[in-house]
């Protein structure tokens, strides 16, 4: 277990703290705690003593913990200004940590995180002060519980980043004692986000750190030991805990150390199907373990109910899990931001799953929903390690469960219920993304912390500029530190839950105006739910392994490999692209309509619309469907519709030779056709800064790009301007466009993330605010692609929704090419649309009033002197 920091002031500052405040607490005594509270600081902010008015609320939380939680709205603003002098900044700064360290071990971990890390940043900005340098201790009062706080909540981008520095320091200033519990910090954060490697190189320097026999290596013995358990080596999990039991023997069963290695006892036992002899572990550790010592009371409860769980006991395993959650301050809805609420959910869940499914099914859902709620507190970034999806397993026996309910009692609300849990599963980092540009936008955080950005956007420009090595290390420190310092400026949003009724209501109204499909890749099946016409169905496949690697090899054969394989035998395409579409989408029939898909796994390479309805024939199902994709329906379902506007079109053309890449002809026939139907501004793209390129995705303009990009380059997939714009540089932008259509290469193509979809240059600009994008998701012909474009857009200003749009401009693709040869999908199936599909209104191009004047006169003169002529005929 994790050590965490001690919040009390040295000596010298406590004896000040109690004689500033000793008569007040005396004067009070008779007076409820939180009326004493705010009547003392009023009168100490009357006398402006700031000093004893900090040492006071100290002092007060000591006496009644109760209060961070209850009073933190006040605590927030009890101090009326800045400190001034040594002794005002000490005693402010001890308010921190003390304030941080009782919402801890209340449980209110997001709450402590904020006041610790206005803690580091007051160190920061006082750290040169002499007199205050030596009183902070950054690596025991701030380091240690604010990285342990970052890894329960699972950011463990932040933890890595403040846990490494304190080791760091602390090797600088030879403070060998706190070094092993440094160590074993940074490896519990290692341990959480399972990266393996970098685990044991930290332990192993931990326990060097330590010498022969020192207490201070038993509490990496047993975060080894639940390596090892967790990993499935149960031998090497058997050994360390043997030498953590022998060292544990000299010390007291009080000690949090000995306790976590009866933990691990407790669950080796469990591993080796002796229950009973974990039982006796856990009671021992329940008895033992102090009051406060919240963490390791949750985690004992939490694995007792997993041995009744083992043992068939479901109603004590109930039990022990309700008792886990009874240690948070849930919400009205039973939820709280805590990864361990979640555990304890999916425990209550599967305690009653076979006593009683419909209770369980609601438990699992709450657990879901518990899950997405967590993640909304982690930052989003390209150079996050941050782990999403620790309970991507459970949420599979949930939506697997609901699926056996639909099944079961033939009630299409349990299969809606599938549908939400599988949604609320997949684009969770796309939805935090979004939601947390929009604050950017409103708190204009980018603007005001510009030179941060500005030195972010550069770094990610060397980061994929340089192989790997010391230097690149180096590089994602920087960054990390520089995010770190971002991140703390950001204001910390509410919570929010999606709405369950708003989902049902948005899927009710869109399954019966288009078709609704869902997929879900989990490691036992694969599942799918279909709704047309608001009729539900679904299908569960246990072929996982087999459709995916299926999947894989038809689309590098096809689509990745050149025209080839195609041309040679295109009946053989047919056949088998018929039989992927019967496969995953066994209701599809030849019915025009719009379609809109929700991807999992390698399905978001697949491009549905070039999959032949019939074997052996070229009926293509993007031929009389219009096919739109989406990382999540929770996209759409919460999305905020706007009345559209008349927009004009930003056209950024790559017309002339640069880096490297050779001019497109097909972009100067793009932009020449923009420019007589719209009103347009164009751009040369290859002269084109990066800070133009985001000013015009903040002007609110659709956005046309025919320029030249990169995915599979082995590093960050890029942009071709008058610079290499990478996808790392395009994290610190908002955008205001309601389209953006990425007329290049591979657009829509990169790492394929669990859960996540491609992290492409197309969902990045999702992620910024923008509606919808069209890209592509391989290399696309330019010629094929100029045609495709333009009557894309002739669709779009004809009043047709951006799937509708492209749909018929595959179809006039495919009229305008009847060959076989020439209707190869590699040509015409590149561009996908991705986002909401709403209306886009592009401004027409407007005729100036002097030539208008010249029309009316000529027309005028045209018409009178035909008015003559006939006159004269007569």
């Amino acid at each position: 277990m994790a050590v965490l920091g001690i919040r009390r002031p040295r000596g010298g500052t406590l004896l000040r703290c109690l004689s500033g405040s000793l008569l007040l607490l005396l004067f009070f005594a008779a007076a409820p705690v939180s009326d004493t509270l705010e009547q003392t600081c009023r009168q100490l902010q009357h006398k402006d003593d700031l000093e004893a008015c900090a040492n006071f609320i100290f002092d007060q939380l000591d006496a009644h913990p109760e209060l961070a939680v209850s009073r933190e709205s006040f605590l927030k603003k009890a101090l009326w200004r800045p400190p001034r002098t040594t002794a005002e900044k000490l005693a402010c700064f001890n308010l921190l940590i003390n304030t941080g360290w009782h919402l801890l071990t209340q449980r209110q971990i997001p709450a402590s995180v904020n006041w610790y890390e206005q803690a580091y940043e007051f160190y920061e900005q006082h750290k040169r002060d002499p007199e205050l340098s030596g009183e902070m201790d950054f690596e025991e009062f701030i380091a240690k519980p604010l990285g342990n706080n970052y890894t329960r909540l699972g950011d463990f981008s932040r933890a890595v980043f403040i846990q490494q520095r304190a080791i760091d320091e602390a090797l600088a200033a030879d403070r060998n004692t706190m070094i092993p519990g440094l160590y074993l910090n940074l490896a519990t954060t290692y341990f959480r986000m399972r990266n393996d490697s970098a685990f044991r190189n930290t332990i192993a320097a931990g326990l060097r750190s330590t010498a022969p026999g020192d207490a201070a290596a038993l509490p990496l013995y047993n975060l080894n030991t639940e390596f090892f358990i967790e990993t499935g080596n149960r031998d090497s999990a058997r050994i360390w805990n043997e030498y953590a039991l022998q060292m544990g023997k000299k010390m007291p069963l009080t000690t949090t150390a000995v306790q976590t290695t009866l933990l691990a006892r407790a669950r080796i036992l469990n591993l080796l199907k002796k229950h009973d002899e974990a039982l006796i572990c856990l009671k021992r550790i329940e008895k033992y373990t102090a009051a406060d010592n919240v963490e390791l009371r949750v985690e004992t409860a939490i694995e007792t109910g997993n041995t009744y769980l083992l043992k068939g006991r479901y109603d004590s395993a109930f039990a022990w899990h309700q008792k886990a959650l009874q240690y948070f301050r849930l919400n009205k809805e039973g939820l709280y931001p805590d990864f361990k609420v979640t555990t304890a959910l999916f425990g209550v869940a599967t305690a009653l799953l076979y006593k009683d499914p419909l209770a369980a099914a609601n438990w699992y859902e709450k657990a879901v929903l518990n899950d997405y709620y967590t993640e909304q507190l982690l930052p989003a970034s390209l150079n996050s390690t941050t782990a999403a999806y620790a309970n991507r397993k459970y949420s599979e026996t949930a939506i697997a469960l609901y699926h056996q309910l639909f099944d079961q009692y033939e009630d299409q609300q349990y299969l809606l219920k599938a549908l939400w849990l599988t949604e609320l599963s997949k684009g969770r980092r796309l939805l935090n993304e979004q939601r947390r540009t929009a604050l950017w936008q409103q708190e204009s955080l980018l603007a005001r912390n510009n030179k941060w950005v500005d030195q972010l956007r550069s770094l990610y420009v060397l980061l994929a500029e340089t192989s790997e090595g010391a230097y690149k290390q180096q590089l994602q420190n920087n960054i990390r530190q520089l995010e770190f310092n971002l991140n703390l400026k950001e204001r910390n949003a509410l919570l929010t839950l999606p709405s369950y009724a708003a989902f049902e209501k948005w899927v009710q109204k869109e399954g019966r105006q288009k078709t609704l499909i869902s997929y879900y890749l989990g490691d036992s099946y694969s599942y799918i739910i279909h709704i047309r016409n608001g009729v539900f169905q679904h299908r569960l496949d246990t072929a996982t392994t087999a459709g995916r690697q299926e999947l894989v090899r038809f689309i590098h054969t096809y689509f990745y490999t050149g025209p080839a394989a195609f041309n040679q035998d295109p009946k053989g395409y047919f056949s088998r692209s018929s039989a992927l579409l019967h496969t995953w989408n066994p209701w599809c029939e030849a019915a025009p309509g719009t379609v809109l898909i929700a991807p999992d796994g390698e399905l978001h390479n697949l491009p549905f619309e070039a999959l032949s309805i019939e074997a052996g024939k070229p009926v293509y199902w993007g031929a009389t469907a219009a096919i739109g994709y989406s990382f999540t329906f929770l996209q759409q379902a919460f999305s905020g519709m706007e009345q559209p506007s008349s927009r004009p079109v930003a056209v950024f053309s790559f017309e002339k030779p640069h880096l490297g890449f050779p001019a497109l002809p097909q972009s100067a026939a793009e932009a020449s056709f923009l420019n007589r139907r719209f009103a347009t501004r164009w751009y040369a793209a290859e002269k084109t800064t990066d800070s133009s390129f985001m000013a015009a995705l903040n002007s609110g303009s659709v956005i046309h790009l025919a320029a030249h990009a990169v995915a599979h380059n082995g590093g960050q997939p890029y942009l071709v301007l008058k610079n290499k714009l990478y996808l790392g540089q395009l994290q610190y932008i908002t955008t205001r466009s309601p389209l953006v259509v990425l007329a290049a290469c591979e657009t829509g193509s990169g790492e394929l993330r669990q859960g996540e979809g491609m992290q492409s240059l197309g969902r990045i600009l999702l992620s910024k605010g923008v509606d919808g994008v069209l890209s592509s998701r391989w290399e696309v012909d330019d010629a094929a692609s100029g045609a495709l474009i333009r009557d894309f857009y002739q669709a779009l200003s004809a009043g047709a929704a951006p799937v509708v749009a492209l749909q018929q401009a595959r179809v006039a693709y495919l009229g305008e090419h009847p060959t076989i040869a020439a209707q190869n999908p590699l040509y015409w199936a590149a561009y996908c649309y991705q986002g909401n599909n709403q209306l886009v209104l592009l401004r027409q191009k407007k005729t100036s009033a002097l030539l208008l004047s010249l029309l009316f006169i000529a027309a005028a003169m045209a018409i009178t002197a035909l008015v003559l002529r006939y006159k004269k005929l007569l």
